[in-house]
């Protein structure tokens, strides 16, 4: 390695060697020492006046009206689906009624469940 004008490069002769290495370059400048400058307490202000961290309480909150919003969502679609034009119409196909309807409940508790979680973060 050579330093030129205080930035690092390759040695020469080798695939790329004039450009600067930049993982020394950059603990180089990392390492470098400037002397302090007073900011007259300015950081210290700007911390107090920053806003609290939320309480866990209102975590558990929001995540309440989470759950609370979901099962509302799936009680609208329960009372719009055309549930009984569906079950003729399996009778008619002689489909099995249990695995259909399993499938669907497993299905749409899994998409409900991928939704919260992905709320929460």
């Amino acid at each position: 390695m050579v330093i030129k004008e205080g930035v690092v490069h390759s040695a020469p002769g080798v695939a790329g060697g004039d450009e600067p290495d930049f993982d020394s370059w950059l603990s180089q400048q990392l390492q470098f020492n400037e002397p302090h400058l007073d900011d007259d307490g300015f950081c210290e202000r700007v911390m107090a006046d920053l806003p609290p961290v939320p309480a866990k309480r209102s975590e558990r909150r929001a995540t309440r009206y989470q759950y609370a919003a979901v099962v509302a969502a799936s009680a609208i679609v329960c009372w719009q689906f055309p549930l009984q034009e569906v079950l003729s119409a399996m009778v008619e196909q002689s489909i099995s009624l249990y695995s259909l309807v399993g499938l669907a409940v497993v299905s749409s508790m899994a998409a409900m469940t991928g939704g919260i979680l992905a709320a929460r973060r």
